[in-house]
C-alpha cells in the first residue's frame, strides 16, 4: 500500500512541474470610449505544459465587450492542443471553437457585459517548446436607451418638417 501511495505522489509531483496556473489582472476598461487591454501569457518552456490561466478585467459601465485569446509568433497551429476559454459566470460565455487564421489559432467571444469584474479561464496543453499566447479585451460603450429615444425623436422631427415642406410646395 505504501508503494502505491509513493507512486501516486511521484506521479502528481511530476505532473505539477509541467502545469501552469497563472492569474493576470488586466485592469479596468475606460468607459468614456473604445478601450483595449492586452497582455502575454508566460512562456511555456516544456512540451506538455498544462495551461490553466485566469485573466481578470473590470468593466465600469455596461459595454459591448469581447475577449480574445490567441497563440502568437510564427509557430505551427498545433502549438497548443485543446486550446479553449470561457468567461466565468456569464451565460453563453464559452468561446467559439478555435479557428485557424494563417499561422495562428484564435479563440473569440463577443457579447454585452454589465458593469462588474470578470474572469476568463484559458486552458490547453503545449505541443511545442517556448509557446506563448496573447489575451486582449476590447470594449465599446453601449448607448443608453435615452440615446435611442432622442435619435428616434430627431428623425420624427426631420420627417415632419420634410412632409410640411412638401405639402407647402405642392400648394
Amino acid at each position: 500500500m505504501k508503494l502505491k501511495s509513493l507512486a501516486a505522489g511521484a506521479l502528481l509531483a511530476a505532473a505539477s512541474f509541467g502545469a501552469s496556473a497563472t492569474t493576470t489582472i488586466l485592469g479596468t476598461l475606460d468607459p468614456t470610449g473604445p478601450d483595449t487591454l492586452s497582455d502575454k501569457s508566460v512562456k511555456y518552456v516544456a512540451v506538455g505544459s498544462v495551461i490553466n490561466d485566469s485573466w481578470i478585467f473590470t468593466v465600469d459601465t455596461p459595454s459591448a465587450t469581447s475577449f480574445g485569446a490567441q497563440q502568437t509568433f510564427a509557430v505551427p497551429t498545433g502549438a497548443i492542443t485543446g486550446f479553449g476559454a470561457e468567461i466565468l459566470g456569464v451565460p453563453g460565455g464559452t468561446f467559439g471553437s478555435a479557428n485557424i487564421d494563417g499561422n495562428q489559432l484564435n479563440l473569440n467571444w463577443a457579447g454585452n457585459l454589465a458593469a462588474g469584474t470578470y474572469t476568463v479561464h484559458v486552458w490547453g496543453v503545449t505541443a511545442i517548446k517556448n509557446t506563448q499566447y496573447t489575451a486582449t479585451v476590447a470594449a465599446l460603450p453601449v448607448p443608453e436607451p435615452e440615446t435611442y429615444g432622442m435619435m428616434l425623436g430627431g428623425l420624427a422631427l426631420v420627417g415632419a418638417v420634410a412632409a410640411r415642406r412638401k405639402a407647402k410646395n405642392a400648394a
